[in-house]
């Protein structure tokens, strides 16, 4: 711990004993929050080898505290509203002003988490422009003594790491404004969604030709090419790090195919003296949702914010951070997050909680997050991808009712070099036996949203059914891009959800940037007029006799399949699609 930390810490507990009020004390009265016991006997038989002793109470932490929208049934309500035809508030987006002033926490509300985090011995306390986040830096013992929990050890892997052994609880007073505490686990983070491998040559097969693709070459493959590029459009992504080398393999690329160099800054979207170092891991994922982008938008975009997680936040309360930050902004129209970790974990550990609150404001201010629904086929929580059985689960945040969630399918070509068809993506298993995939399935925690009630799939889901749509995810047949001095080919649904993002953001440099959150419209417009898209009807997401299968119409693997985004755009002029 840096020796500014420490002092810090030490001076803490004598403006505690000043201020008595909002501290715990053996009188206080606690409440849970949605933040759950991580280490639970599940968790600890997956993660742990043996368990670890409590950390010791100097240990440092870093928290971040989600804080409860004023009114989050209206704020639900409202992101319904505004992309319902038939609603008086239809298409009267929401701004982060008027949000601040009706639905974020009060000051007030603020002010007195705030105290109670400095009188429990936390420092270094940030609240986020739109007030729904507080970061602070402890040790575990002013988590125990704030939280109520202890942090406790864990050992998997060889690596010792963290978790908080009980719900996390704060006092009744604090009820009505604290939602959850992030931070408390360093065990499982987000993961990319890209698929590296080998340049592969033309290989024929019964689908059709399977072979890479240049990223403007999807844009034909997908019969975009008659729409305009998406020059007044602006695009963020969410990375973990920086995107120092992302932003330069982008002026490269663009360089390379002679296009309009595109305008692109990263936003650094936590503690400001946190890592924003470029994530060696991380560095082919951006370059793939920057290049596909591109690509798929016609070589042109507005603007391209890379909105950049904390390195150094303990678990995935950076990435909190990072979508918190696009929306607060307000500055870019669709965001891509080739990111996703267990749905259960991020219910356990309060994320999912903070981040629905996020995703429908974004809803409501007519944003749309764009979300890679998973490599691992059905089994994201068994040890990322590892068969077991009919034990299915799906990946957070694709499981979100207010983002669109985009599965992978393999392309083929036909001779002449166009669109022939479409397969669930789906490689088997690779030498260490995990399964890559298009993850699909259905929620064990979201509801299903009114939009997904009229699916006719067996099993019907009894929470919110993933993917929504898909496009190309193959390793074998994904983008050629380039990378850090050298060309790649790359696949996994961290391509699907871009191609997507690029031809939406198309779509709205066509429609004056007016198209909100798409989800209902896309149903119920598919529903009507099934010939929008390309319907993948063969494959499945499992391994042996496992998994879903694709079937005509709306399927686990693959969602509606790919558009035809010719006749999208011809269906958006001429209906009230997401406007």
């Amino acid at each position: 711990m840096k020796s500014t930390l420490k002092a810090a810490l030490l001076a803490i507990p004598l403006a505690v004993a000043a201020l008595p009020t909002y501290a715990a004390n053996a009188t206080t009265r606690w409440v849970p929050t949605a933040t759950h016991a991580f280490l639970t006997s599940t968790q600890l038989r997956a993660f742990a080898e043996r368990p670890q002793l409590e950390a010791a109470a100097g240990e440092p932490a870093h928290v971040v505290v989600s804080m409860k929208v004023r009114d989050f049934g209206k704020l639900r309500d409202l992101a319904a509203a505004v992309t319902r035809p038939s609603e008086p508030s239809y298409h009267q987006f929401l701004t982060p002003e008027v949000f601040l002033e009706k639905f974020a926490p009060t000051a007030r509300q603020v002010e007195r988490v705030v105290a109670y985090l400095r009188q429990n011995g936390f420092v270094n306390i940030e609240v986020s422009k739109n007030r729904m986040l507080i970061s602070a830096d402890g040790t575990a013992g002013t988590v125990k003594a704030a939280f109520n929990t202890p942090l406790t050890h864990i050992s998997r892997n060889g690596r010792l790491m963290h978790a908080n052994a009980a719900p996390a609880q704060v006092p009744d007073t604090l009820s009505d404004s604290v939602l959850s505490v992030l931070g408390l686990q360093n065990v499982t983070r987000a993961h990319t969604m890209a698929r590296p491998g080998p340049r592969t040559a033309p290989k024929s097969a019964a689908a059709g030709v399977e072979q890479g693709h240049a990223p403007l070459e999807f844009a034909a493959l997908y019969h975009a090419s008659d729409l305009p590029t998406a020059a007044q459009t602006s695009v963020g992504i969410i990375t973990i790090g920086g995107a120092a080398q992302a932003s330069d393999d982008l002026a490269h690329f663009t360089s390379m195919n002679n296009l309009p160099t595109i305008k692109a800054s990263t936003v650094r979207t936590g503690n400001p003296g946190g890592d924003y170092s470029d994530d060696q891991e991380g560095q082919v994922e951006w370059d793939l949702d920057s290049q596909s982008i591109v690509g798929a938008a016609g070589g042109e975009i507005k603007e391209l914010v890379f909105y950049a997680a904390d390195l150094a936040a303990s678990g995935n309360s950076g990435l909190t951070q990072a979508f918190n930050q696009a929306v607060t902004d307000n500055r870019v129209r669709l965001i891509n997050v080739s990111l996703g970790w267990c749905e259960a974990d991020a219910y356990s550990d309060g994320t999912v909680a903070a981040e629905e609150q996020i995703f429908t404001a974004a809803v409501a201010q007519g944003q749309t997050f764009s979300v890679s629904s998973g490599d691992e086929g059905a089994y994201e929580c068994n040890n990322r991808g590892y068969p077991d059985g009919s034990t299915y689960s799906l990946s957070w945040p694709a499981s979100s009712p207010n983002v669109i969630a985009v599965g992978g399918t393999t392309l083929y070509t036909n001779s002449s070099g166009g669109y022939a068809n479409e397969t669930v993506w789906n490689e088997g298993l690779d030498q260490n036996g995990k399964l890559w995939a298009s993850t699909g399935g259905f929620s064990a925690y979201l509801p299903k949203p009114s939009w997904q009630h009229s699916l006719n799939i067996s099993p019907a889901p009894t929470g919110r059914a993933v993917p929504d749509v898909s496009f190309d995810g193959a390793q074998s047949t994904g983008a050629i891009i380039y990378a850090a001095g050298q060309s790649m080919q790359v696949g996994g649904t961290s391509l699907s959800s871009p191609l997507f993002v690029g031809f939406m953001a198309r779509l709205q440099s066509a429609n004056g940037n007016s198209l909100g959150f798409p989800a209902s419209s896309i149903y119920a417009a598919v529903a009507s007029t099934p010939s929008l898209v390309h319907d993948v009807t063969s494959g499945n997401n499992g391994y042996g006799r496992y998994g879903y299968r694709a079937r005509r119409g709306w399927d686990y693997p693959t969602g509606w399949g790919s558009f035809d985004m010719a006749k999208l755009a011809a269906y958006v002029k001429s209906h009230p699609f997401a406007r």
